[in-house]
């Protein structure tokens, strides 16, 4: 290593505050070779994920997390043989204080803090190397482990120009990033796991009172808690507004004591639910998705915007807000409720 290389691993060390007593240690033997030079990321190395990391110009704020952690073994390791979603500088920067920056998070002290961080990043890993050829659309399991039943679950998604989604919001910016212990795909924005299921995300956003009302009424509360991996088409109060009472808000909705009215509620309901993870990067053109309702599919539309329809409707719903990220699948919020 000549001087002028071993002056800048020098001075990139102190900025992320490594000292002698950590147990951990970074192996500096990167060689860069080859730079996108779109994103400015190095894409081969020699090293581990580590390695790659600390070589990046971009990806500072993720190796001072990697340290702040304690995770350079797990990342380091040898045997890892996985593959990590790694975002850059400017995806860090969205984040809030102190994750917004290297400096910031290199000076964090809260142990709850830095234990959330380090679940943070371990959301990033997943088991097994897999090049973006070999990264199929679908759902992976993650190395995070709160406990939190499908808080560890990632989504990868292909846009219809083949753009690589990760949880609908997330692009995935450069590939292949070759490391000795697994492989390094760069992402634009810091992935965080949800904490909270479908049902709670809903009855804790003050917009959908009315659907709250609907799902209680109805039973489908606590059981949709207990489906897996379902899409959410979740219409406003603003949307109940436009049915006809008893319908149309959740006033109405909590007063119905008529059996076969519940029944029909439930089964208007049910037809929001698709049974797997679609994201918006997952929508096509006349795409038909088969919903929880036995026999019965919305149609897709992206004609001046996206849109869902029901058999029952003469219009299709705007999707006005996608991919909010539940433990148990992904909300995309409507203005008309789907009529089957």
């Amino acid at each position: 290593m000549n001087f002028q290389r071993f002056i800048g691993m020098l001075a990139l060390a102190t900025m992320i505050s490594l000292t002698a007593c950590q147990k951990e240690q970074i192996n500096e033997t990167v060689n860069p070779t080859e730079t996108n030079t779109s994103t400015g990321i190095v894409t081969d190395r020699s090293g581990s994920i580590v390695d790659v990391a600390i070589g990046n110009p971009n990806l500072t704020a993720l190796v001072a997390a990697v340290v702040k952690t304690n995770s350079v073994q797990f990342f380091g390791n040898p045997n890892f043989n996985a593959t990590v979603l790694a975002p850059t500088d400017a995806a860090f920067a969205q984040l809030p204080a102190p994750f917004n920056n290297a400096a910031n998070i290199s000076a964090i002290t809260n142990p709850a803090t830095i234990n959330a961080l380090r679940q943070i990043l371990r959301y990033h890993a997943i088991a097994g190397k897999r090049n973006a050829a070999q990264f199929a659309n679908g759902n992976y399991q993650t190395f995070q482990s709160t406990g939190i039943p499908g808080a560890n679950q990632i989504t990868v998604s292909r846009s219809i120009d083949n753009n690589v989604f990760i949880n609908g919001n997330t692009q995935v910016v450069a590939v292949d990033v070759a490391a000795t212990n697994g492989v390094v795909h760069v992402i634009n924005k810091v992935l965080l796991p949800p904490s909270q299921d479908i049902a709670q995300i809903a009855i804790a956003n003050g917009g959908f009172t009315a659907l709250v009302a609907a799902l209680k009424k109805t039973g489908l509360a606590s059981s949709l808690s207990l489906f897996g991996n379902t899409t959410v088409f979740a219409p406003t109060d603003a949307a109940f507004a436009q049915l006809p009472a008893p319908l149309n808000n959740a006033a109405n909705i909590n007063a119905i004591t008529d059996a076969s009215t519940i029944n029909t509620l439930r089964s208007v309901l049910r037809y929001h639910l698709v049974p797997a993870r679609v994201f918006s990067p997952d929508l096509r053109e006349a795409l038909q998705a088969p919903t929880n309702l036995p026999g019965k599919k919305v149609t897709i539309s992206l004609t001046g915007g996206a849109k869902v329809k029901g058999d029952g409707n003469a219009t299709g719903s705007n999707i006005v807000l996608v991919n909010l990220l539940a433990t148990n699948g992904v909300i995309h919020v409507i203005d008309q409720v789907l009529l089957p």
